[in-house]
C-alpha cells in the first residue's frame, strides 16, 4: 500500500488487488458481529451530546456486560477510594475511553459460539495483551492508554474469526502449531486461505472500525514504518507487538509461559523508548490485573 494514512477507502482499494485480503473481507461477510449491546453501545459514543446516564443505559440493557464492567470498575486495578455502585457513576468516574475499553473487552468474548479450552486461551490472550499494550503506552507515554488497550485486545480477534468459521480446521491448526507441524503463518495458510491479520482487519472493517485500530490488526507481526500507513497505526501496531511478547513471556492465552523470553530484544522496545526497569516492572505488575480481568469477564482467574 503506498498511501501514507491509511483510510477506510485506502483499505478497501487495496482489498481489491490483494488477493488474500479480498478473500477475507468475502470471509468477514458471514461472521456474526458482537452483541447488539456492544454495537448500540459505540453508535452512542459517537453522539458528541452524549452524557453519562445515555451511555449507562445503553449498558444496563445487558445485565451480563454490566455486570463485567462495574466489576472491573471496582478491582483494585482503579483503586478509588469508594465503590463504584452504577454505570453512571462508572463512566463518569471512569471517563468514556476506558468504559469503551471494558464494553468491547466483554463484546469480544461475547462473539464465541461456544467456550471452551481454545476459546478461553484466546480470550486470555485478548485480555493479556490489551492490558500489557495500556502499561506499555503508560509508561512510555508514546499513545493514548485506552486506545493501546483496544489495540492489544482486538489484534488477534482474527483468530476468534477463523475459529468461528471452522472449529474444526482452528482446531487442527492449533494443534499442529502446539506439535511443532510448523510456524504459524505457514500452517494457517494451510486450513485456511487468509492469515488471522487479514481475517481480523477485514472484521474491522466492515464495522467501521477506525483505520489504526484495522491496520494495527493487519501489521501487528510486523510493524510498519509511518510512511506507509501513518504514525499513529505505525507505532500501535508496534505497542501491540511487544505487549504480544509480554504475553508469551508472562503465559497469557497460552498453555505455558516462555520465561526465557528477552522482552528488550523486540525492536519495539526501543522504538517505543521501554526501559528496563519499566519492562521489569510490568511483568512484575500485571498479573494480578490479569488475574482480575479474567475473574471478572470469565468467572475464574
Amino acid at each position: 500500500m503506498s498511501s501514507t494514512q491509511l483510510t477506510t477507502e485506502s483499505f478497501t482499494a487495496w482489498a481489491e488487488s490483494d488477493p488474500e485480503l479480498a478473500c477475507a473481507l468475502a470471509a468477514a461477510q458471514d461472521l456474526p458481529s458482537m452483541t447488539d449491546i456492544v454495537c448500540d453501545f459505540l453508535i452512542a459514543t459517537e453522539d458528541p451530546d452524549w452524557s453519562a446516564k445515555s451511555i449507562a443505559q445503553v449498558i444496563s440493557r445487558d445485565p451480563v456486560v454490566a455486570a463485567s464492567v462495574l466489576k472491573v470498575a471496582n478491582s483494585s486495578y482503579y483503586s478509588f477510594q469508594r465503590q463504584i455502585s452504577n454505570l453512571e457513576g462508572a463512566v463518569s468516574m471512569l471517563g468514556l475511553a476506558t468504559i469503551k475499553s471494558l464494553v468491547l473487552a466483554a463484546g469480544v468474548k461475547s462473539m464465541n459460539k461456544r467456550f471452551g479450552l481454545i476459546e478461553k486461551l484466546l480470550l486470555e490472550d485478548a485480555i493479556g495483551c490489551a492490558l500489557c499494550s495500556r502499561e506499555i503506552a503508560r509508561k512510555t507515554r508514546c499513545f493514548d492508554p485506552e486506545e493501546a488497550f483496544l489495540g492489544g485486545l482486538l489484534r488477534h480477534i482474527g483468530k476468534i474469526a477463523m475459529n468461528n468459521l471452522d472449529s474444526e480446521k482452528y482446531s487442527q491448526l492449533v494443534q499442529g502449531v502446539y506439535n511443532g507441524e510448523g510456524h504459524l503463518a505457514v500452517l494457517e495458510h494451510k486450513y485456511f486461505p487468509y492469515s488471522h491479520a487479514a481475517i481480523g482487519a477485514a472484521m474491522l472493517h466492515q464495522w467501521n472500525i477506525a483505520p489504526h485500530l484495522v491496520a494495527s490488526t493487519l501489521y501487528h507481526n510486523d510493524p510498519p514504518s509511518s510512511e506507509k500507513v501513518g504514525e499513529r497505526a505505525s507505532t500501535l501496531a508496534a505497542l501491540v507487538n511487544l505487549g504480544g511478547t509480554f504475553c508469551m513471556r508472562l503465559g497469557f492465552g497460552r498453555r505455558a509461559p516462555q520465561e526465557d523470553i528477552n522482552i528488550a530484544e523486540n525492536p519495539c522496545a526501543a522504538t517505543l523508548g521501554l526501559e528496563d526497569d519499566q519492562i521489569d516492572d510490568i511483568l512484575q505488575d500485571i498479573p494480578e490485573a490479569f488475574a482480575q480481568a479474567c475473574e471478572s469477564f470469565m468467572g475464574n482467574g
